[in-house]
């Protein structure tokens, strides 16, 4: 398992370290923040990721509304890619 480049040797490794210069008990307490920072972060994405897609939906459907049969004599617009 890799988190951001670093394997589970380098994050024990740390936290060892971690634990021998700022003791126990303020080890434990950023491990509980950075567990909070960590779920308020994906609570975040979450929600953006469905504010995005919700968004993506409505634009479809006014795009479909839009949209209708081609008149005699036009082309459809070519598609960038």
């Amino acid at each position: 398992m890799n988190i951001f480049g670093i394997g589970m040797l380098e994050i024990l490794i740390i936290l060892i370290v971690a634990l021998i210069i700022l003791g126990p008990a303020k080890t434990v307490h950023m491990a509980k923040n950075a567990g909070r920072m960590m779920g308020e972060v994906r609570r975040a994405f979450t929600d953006l990721s469905r504010a995005v897609e919700e968004e993506e939906r409505e634009i479809n459907r006014e795009v479909g509304r839009n949209e209708g049969p081609n008149r005699a004599g036009e082309t459809p617009p070519e598609e960038h890619r």
